[in-house]
């Protein structure tokens, strides 16, 4: 088994997380101590994996790189990060960071190169329809295609041989330097497939075990994630459907949508995420903040590889936004939050549900099998051998009574949302479900009560 079979990640955008100047890409800064401690939390969250970036040197925001080989000096140095790295890994937490091969900053030293020697610039086919008939908003002499219209953000020519050999040299640096664990790519579907081919295969000859993630928007999952090319995706459609199901009580979606990704990929963890650095806070969208909880049980619940989001483990309230903000990318301070572990059932719930993934080989083995949906109600099991988690969720105003009936002869169910949480070693995964409250079963039929608004986790054994 990878270790990514197994993974929950917990994401971290870091240049937002500690308020860094966005316009101000040379200024320099020391965070990784503070992200040590941002490590920690993770671990105690029940995550045993870091999705973090964008890590290195960029012009603005982070995603228009400057220099692959250096890590932002608004975060610190890359002594500090490959630091960081072995800590995270000795606390049992993977690495994987955030990368972009589609486009590059105009600090680049290629683009750079290209404006001071214009025809005569080696490195001017890197860069897509470069036109020196045309001048740009800037004067260079030339145009160029940009991503998404952003004329910072310079677009490669990722068929350029010599531009993939660069990128490839990359990764063997950030393997042999940092001993990342894997990388996120962003725009994956704008890229080319061979590109992606052969970065898998460069990638695992130089660490067997290393993961590629892509950014895939068009919900085609099975073009990009095979076993030639990448490991995962964000499940972007899921990820949309969270939130339509709960506003518009229609569960169905949900299902259908559950349905149709374990078609496409039956052997594939897509990633599984409710909200990210690119989208708003999931309780900005819910009308009801119940339902919050709702979604985390199925985000860490469903097939796939759960995410969450830095600070959305927090109550809502806490997260206040500066009027040039958005939700997803204000400064946190984790000393803010020192009590939330025991106090914010948010906070909780994250925990155990982390907690829950590590512990039951159920949620990352069993295969998904469902057994009720309607507009409010959804019923699915993760099943594995005798054992099975079994999950109910209802976002009805009304309570609910069901009656499950249970193959062969189950001999105990207890819901899991009952258990404690070892508290006195903190970064120890596990749960106590010697207090779990013990359902039911009369004649291989499970006898089940939900609330309004409410959802139960419960293992089944024998």
């Amino acid at each position: 088994m990878a270790w990514y079979d197994s993974a929950v990640f917990y994401q971290i955008h870091p240049l937002s997380l500690f308020g860094c100047e966005q316009e101000s890409a040379n200024s320099e800064g020391s965070h990784f101590a503070e992200l040590a401690e941002w490590a920690e939390h993770a671990k105690k969250m029940g995550c045993n994996a870091i999705y973090i970036g964008p890590v290195f040197k960029a012009d603005s925001h982070g995603h228009g790189i400057a220099d692959y080989h250096k890590v932002d000096s608004r975060l610190g140095t890359n002594e500090e990060f490959k630091s960081w790295v072995a800590k995270c890994h000795d606390m049992g937490m993977r690495v994987v960071v955030d990368t972009v091969f589609n486009h590059v900053g105009r600090s680049f030293f290629a683009f750079q190169n290209l404006k001071r020697n214009g025809r005569k610039s080696p490195y001017k086919d890197w860069f897509a329809n470069v036109n020196f008939k045309k001048d740009n908003e800037y004067g260079d002499g030339f145009s160029y295609e940009s991503w998404g219209g952003y004329k910072r953000l310079v677009k490669l020519n990722i068929l350029s041989p010599w531009l993939h050999d660069y990128h490839f040299d990359t990764v063997h640096f950030w393997i042999n330097e940092f001993d990342i664990d894997g990388i996120r790519i962003d725009a994956i579907d704008e890229m080319d497939y061979d590109f992606i081919k052969d970065l898998r295969k460069v990638a695992q000859s130089a660490k067997p075990d290393f993961w590629l993630m892509g950014e895939l928007m068009d919900g085609e999952y099975t073009r990009w994630v095979n076993d030639k090319m990448l490991h995962s995706a964000a499940n972007n459609e899921l990820q949309k459907k969270f939130v339509m199901a709960h506003n518009h009580g229609d569960y169905p979606i949900i299902a259908r949508s559950v349905r149709e990704t374990n078609d496409q990929c039956p052997y594939t963890k897509l990633y599984t995420f409710v909200d990210n650095h690119d989208v708003s806070r999931i309780y900005e969208k819910l009308d009801k903040l119940e339902h919050r909880q709702l979604i985390a049980l199925l985000q860490y619940t469903l097939y796939g590889i759960p995410a969450l989001y830095c600070g959305s483990e927090f109550t809502s309230h806490k997260l206040q936004k500066n009027e040039e903000d958005e939700l997803s990318r204000i400064p946190l301070k984790l000393s803010d939050y020192k009590n939330a572990y025991e106090q914010d059932e948010i906070t909780h719930l994250h925990c155990l549900l982390g907690r829950a993934n590590q512990q039951f080989s159920e949620l990352f083995f069993g295969h998904y099998q469902e057994i009720m949906v309607s507009d409010k109600q959804y019923v699915f099991a993760r099943v594995l051998r005798k054992k099975a988690i079994l999950v109910a969720v209802n976002c009805d105003d009304s309570p609910l009574q069901l009656e499950i009936p249970l193959e062969g002869h189950a001999a105990k169910a207890i819901n899991l949302l009952d258990a404690a949480i070892n508290w006195e070693n903190e970064l120890k995964a596990g749960l106590d479900v010697s207090r779990c409250a013990q359902l039911q079963i009369k004649d291989s039929v499970l006898q089940l009560e939900l609330a309004a608004n409410s959802g139960k986790m419960i293992r089944i054994t024998g």
